[in-house]
């Protein structure tokens, strides 16, 4: 049996030996040949031991994890690489993913965690190297793979140059295209990718196409180089489509002459817009090659979800929640939004509520906040159903928040008022009156409610807002008074300065300068 070479690369030695103890390396077939504690040893290991397996840390001396991949991945794309992190980040996991990372692992490391990635990519490889060893190198069927597994990549970043696709075997051969897109992973379990291939493989042999290459991706394609393909090509695959077992959740894409009319750019365009049109459709689904997409000019309104939460928590409904989410995922699907940008959407709309149910006193500790997995979001490949889990997650916070006690009388008009004061401290003309006539009582009884329940004043709990928003002002801005107040529901200047040297002990002009006391 070959053993494949594992390198480890972190600034923090002891990790090495917790990788080692986590997974038995020689049951899965592979060696550790070395390991090294900054980004420029990582490399030179590299270069020397042109391992299959790199496990690296993002955060290294000299040079950095993320770099690290970059340079490796432009040297070479057959080697393995994971990466690890201490950051629960979106936009971490999301960039390594881009730089073509096969995964990364969350410190602290689990024994779940890592074998499970492990044993993915040790898939991989024996898939790998049993499909390079059933052909010689210099057959046509692997030639036609490797200009297939390019083609993938050049569809997946759009610098990469295409140029080399107006002399390759697929255009010159004239050879049709398959592209076929699942909507779960199809190497959760070893195996079930080739059962797949296969059942694919006969589904299109049956129509009578031959086929002379096929490419597995590692996020859940398979790419096929066909005979090219008749006009009435879709119409007679569709005749066999009951045959496919209706639990695979799968979008077929058909081309039927990769040297038509059609130039590499945009050939490339077309598999990118093939994968992101299958993200939006639930149903099994069957269409010839979609046309390129346009290039996403705008973000999504992130700047709208603050609001759209904090309505969620003072009415304890989901509606206004849905019926945004849904808006936001039908102009996504219009535009062919990446499935990234919505993933990376649904997750900021989580964080945002359980960072505003912090601010209001909801959660129940500290550490509530953190326990919000990027996983979840980056691995749901459908539309419905990323926007289902969304929604499930902003619902049972809600209906945990009904449950408690907090919410129980006094307490929910008191988390009402916070929430309103939240929302308009802003405004000068925010008072007492328009806070009453918000949670629905009468000035008087608002103003002794609140005192009862919180121990302070409704304008305290104000003021408090206005200067702990004034101080970040102050440190983190070159705001001029003025415009510090314009911000904070302050008109006067004079009256400003005379409230935050009373509440905090020193003017706002030593507060910036970072003369108080300590």
């Amino acid at each position: 049996m070959n053993m494949y070479k594992v390198c480890f690369a972190d600034d923090e030695p002891i990790i090495f030996k917790v990788l080692n103890a986590l997974v038995d390396w020689a049951d899965v077939g592979c060696q550790i040949v070395g390991t090294a504690t900054d980004g420029v040893e990582a490399l030179s290991l590299y270069e020397k031991e042109k391992p299959d397996f790199i496990i690296i840390d993002i955060k290294m001396p000299l040079m950095d994890g993320l770099s690290c991949v970059k340079y490796i991945r432009e040297k070479d794309k057959r080697v393995k690489i994971v990466l690890l992190t201490a950051s629960d980040s979106f936009e971490s996991a999301q960039e390594a993913l881009n730089l073509g990372a096969n995964g990364y692992l969350l410190k602290p490391v689990s024994r779940e965690s890592i074998n499970k990635i492990v044993s993915k990519i040790t898939a991989e490889l024996n898939q790998e190297t049993s499909r390079a060893e059933e052909s010689s190198s210099g057959s046509e069927e692997l030639l036609l793979q490797k200009e297939l597994q390019r083609l993938y990549g050049a569809s997946m970043n759009a610098e990469e140059n295409t140029a080399w696709l107006n002399h390759s075997r697929l255009i010159q051969g004239k050879y049709g295209l398959i592209d076929i897109s699942f909507r779960w992973n199809i190497q959760e379990k070893p195996g079930d990718t080739e059962v797949l291939s296969e059942i694919f493989s006969e589904y299109i042999r049956r129509a009578g196409i031959k086929i002379y290459a096929r490419f597995i991706s590692a996020n859940n394609r398979i790419i096929y180089a066909v005979s090219p393909m008749k006009e009435n090509t879709l119409d007679f695959l569709r005749n066999y489509h009951k045959d496919i077992p209706p639990d695979l959740k799968y979008s077929i894409y058909l081309l039927q002459e990769a040297g038509g009319n059609i130039s590499p750019q945009a050939l490339c365009s077309s598999l990118k817009a093939n994968k992101i049109h299958s993200f939006y459709h639930s149903e099994n689904h069957m269409d010839i090659f979609l046309k390129g997409i346009k290039e996403e000019d705008s973000p999504l309104p992130i700047n709208e979800i603050k609001n759209i939460v904090s309505g969620a928590l003072q009415e304890l409904s989901i509606t206004k929640v849905s019926d945004f989410l849904r808006d936001i995922f039908s102009c996504a699907q219009e535009e062919l939004r990446s499935p990234g940008q919505l993933q990376g959407f649904c997750y900021n709309m989580i964080m945002q509520l359980k960072i505003h149910m912090k601010d209001l006193g909801l959660l129940q500790s500290a550490e509530e906040l953190d326990k919000i997995g990027i996983e979840r979001f980056l691995s749901i490949e459908c539309a419905e159903e990323l926007l289902k889990y969304t929604l499930s997650c902003i619902i049972k916070y809600l209906e945990d928040l009904e449950k408690r006690e907090e919410f129980a009388g006094n307490k929910s008009i008191v988390l009402k008022a916070n929430a309103y004061a939240m929302e308009n401290y802003r405004d000068p003309k925010l008072s007492l009156e328009s806070a009453a006539d918000y949670v629905g009582l009468s000035k008087n009884y608002f103003i002794r409610l609140y005192g009862k329940e919180t121990g302070i004043s409704f304008w305290t709990y104000i003021t408090g807002l206005r200067i702990e928003r004034a101080k970040l002002l102050l440190r983190s801005t070159q705001l001029s008074m003025m415009d510090i107040c314009a911000q904070i529901g302050y008109d006067d200047v004079s009256y400003f300065s005379r409230k935050f040297k009373l509440e905090v002990g020193i003017s706002p002009r030593k507060y910036r300068d970072g003369k108080e006391n300590i």
